[in-house]
């Protein structure tokens, strides 16, 4: 077993370093030129129970650096119990170029109040964030700039973890920043297998011509990585990484370890509706490795031998994706949370996968079936 496992990590270190190899293509990619009249642009945001996060939000889109007359902000209320609607009503008060919705009843969940929102919008191009993201003033320049060019058709934004300097913070930091690299380093590779709709940009009529999120309203994550595949699907060629820093969209780790399980259970759930046959791949060959991994620090505790020297390499390589992901991220990593994370992680991901096909999770004050 030992030898299998030892093969197995041995393959793992050369799919990080083909990841690095993605990554480092991304990096070196000419960006666009931001001059000249760009396209215009809705920006679409679905908001269930953020209070604590509305006020913020609208000031930051609606006081983006583009064109007043070329933008647009339209928020969408999913239902929520508490002062979301009121504070939003408040915080456009007065802004020619923002809109606050209520999605009608009978409708609920994230992708109906986005493909709501999406109906209502005047622009070419839809952007799409999160309620507890920060943008920079430039973020809609740099996404514009983008489709300036006719064959993009969808823009995957980089997304970062902020606002926390506590341990559990910093090991969340440091999982986001390796999911971030990934995302990245796969479109350099060209065959993209995740986003985040936190920093998600794609022009109306390809969102149209796919079905938008029509075949899978009934499942509560995933309306970023559904659309891309079936952009990617339709558009081989249109599927783009958006390389600005300024363009970075920070996100707030949670809080504690039940709302992190929660949210990660969420996001697992999608697994049993994943079509791509390279991104259930790469998947299961992670998850097999983390599990050969640990499988070789159990069996080099008892016993230490030549296997010792792949999971250096496995931490090596891994250490290097995230130093290089990080720097762009403006991230410094954490060694010793990057070496805890390294023990914890194989457990964590085997955890959470099983939980999430056996429990049932809340999210947003809602109950939802297990995966």
């Amino acid at each position: 077993m030992t030898l299998v496992f030892s093969l197995i990590l041995a393959l793992y270190v050369v799919l990080v370093a083909t990841l690095l190899a993605g990554w480092v293509r991304i990096r070196r990619q000419s960006m666009p030129s931001r001059a000249g009249v760009l396209p215009s642009v809705s920006i679409v945001v679905a908001v269930r129970n953020e209070s604590e996060n509305i006020t913020a939000l609208t000031h930051l889109l609606t006081n983006m650096a583009f064109p007043a007359d070329r933008y647009e902000v339209i928020i969408v209320n999913d239902h929520s119990s508490d002062a979301t609607f009121e504070l939003a009503t408040q915080a456009i008060e007065g802004v020619t170029n923002a809109v606050l919705l209520n999605l009608p009843e009978g409708k609920a969940g994230k992708k109906s109040a986005l493909q709501f929102g999406i109906a209502s919008a005047r622009f070419e191009v839809i952007a799409t964030t999160d309620a507890d993201c920060t943008l920079s003033k430039n973020w809609l320049t740099c996404i514009a700039s983008y489709f300036n060019d006719s064959g993009a058709k969808m823009l995957i934004g980089p997304v970062r973890l902020q606002g926390s300097e506590a341990f559990f913070g910093k090991l969340q930091m440091g999982e986001f920043i390796a999911i971030t690299g990934t995302t990245a380093a796969a479109v350099g590779l060209g065959h993209p297998i995740m986003c985040n709709g936190a920093n998600l940009a794609f022009r109306r009529d390809a969102f149209e011509a796919v079905g938008g999120y029509d075949d899978n309203l009934g499942v509560a994550s995933g309306d970023d990585e559904f659309l891309m595949r079936k952009i990617f699907r339709r558009y081989p060629d249109g599927v783009r990484f958006l390389n600005y820093y300024e363009a970075v969209v920070s996100t707030s780790a949670q809080r504690s370890l039940d709302q992190f399980v929660q949210q990660r259970i969420r996001w697992a759930g999608k697994w049993k509706h994943n079509s791509d046959a390279v991104a259930r791949l790469v998947a299961v060959f992670v998850l097999a490795a983390q599990v050969s991994f640990f499988g070789l620090l159990i069996v080099n505790i008892a016993s230490p031998g030549l296997s010792s020297v792949a999971i250096a390499m496995k931490i090596f390589m891994e250490g290097v994706f995230i130093y290089w992901v990080g720097r762009f991220l403006d991230h410094r990593m954490d060694v010793i949370a990057f070496l805890v994370l390294q023990v914890i992680y194989p457990v964590y991901v085997v955890g959470v996968g099983v939980y999430s096909l056996l429990a049932p999770y809340r999210w947003k004050d809602r109950n939802y079936a297990r995966g």
